[in-house]
């Protein structure tokens, strides 16, 4: 694989991937713990309308599809309180997949390479991506160092850090805007239908053979690692989708540490 680094293409892919595993593996723990796995999933797919209607339209995809992103997160957010968020999440997510079919079924001939957005296309990160994911990880890293405490509170104990005074409902909206940029912008890299995964399965495995929320985060990043970089070769020598292989690595690594742990 060393001999991949003496392309940009490769370079980018392997930083951006890398970039993603770090902020995926980092944010992972508090998708898992809040229970907002069916979020991810929701706002991932909701791209796929915004992507669609930027076909339709004519305009870059991912500026359609970072407004539909941001629309349904603001939706599960005010929403969310009241119905525990599955419910409205469930209607979005089929309302936003169903727009997307309607857009591209009204643009008769188009040719775009709609696979590159449902699974992604991780040779085709540019430098502008890079710069975009560097900045996301960067503000993302800045609201935690800020609010670290706060987040952590209302992730074990939502209710006891209600009647400390947290301002929680502003604290979970803050989480649901960070998880909704955190996944558009991934988006090139790992696809619409995968990106949930990688938010979901690093945690879930670290959370089987660890109880400390330090220990849980670390190990969570480290995972992740493993799962791109081992992904990415295997799809390089094999000749296979980037994104499905990774996430096909994650579910087998996650299914083999359950039965360890319940074999112990």
């Amino acid at each position: 694989m060393i001999e991949l680094l003496q392309f940009e293409f490769a370079r980018n892919a392997l930083i951006a991937g890398t970039i993603i595993s770090i902020l995926f593996g980092f944010l992972s723990f508090f998708v898992v713990m809040k229970k907002l796995s069916f979020l991810t999933v929701g706002i991932s797919h909701a791209a796929f309308g915004g992507v669609a209607l930027g076909i339709l339209l004519g305009f870059n995809p991912y500026l359609t599809a970072i407004m539909f992103c941001l629309f349904t997160g603001y939706l599960i957010a005010i929403h969310g309180e009241k119905s525990e968020y599955d419910t409205v999440i469930g209607i979005l997510f089929a309302f936003t997949m169903g727009l997307g079919v309607i857009f591209l079924s009204l643009k008769k001939d188009y040719t775009f390479g709609i696979m590159s957005y449902l699974f992604g296309s991780i040779l085709g990160i540019t430098k502008t991506d890079l710069a975009m994911l560097i900045t996301v990880m960067i503000i993302v890293f800045i609201i935690f160092h800020l609010f670290f405490k706060e987040i952590i509170f209302i992730t074990f104990d939502k209710t006891v850090a209600r009647a400390s005074g947290l301002p929680v409902q502003l604290l979970e909206n803050l989480i649901i805007a960070i998880l909704t940029f955190v996944i558009v912008f991934s988006i090139k890299l790992i696809g619409i239908i995968l990106v949930s995964a990688f938010l979901i399965i690093p945690a879930a495995i670290s959370i089987l053979f660890l109880d400390n929320y330090k220990k849980v985060i670390i190990c969570s990043i480290l995972i992740n690692l493993i799962i791109f970089f081992s992904g990415f070769y295997m799809s390089y020598r094999l000749d296979l989708p980037s994104g499905a292989t990774m996430v096909s690595i994650g579910a087998i690594l996650y299914f083999f540490s359950a039965l360890i742990v319940k074999q112990d």
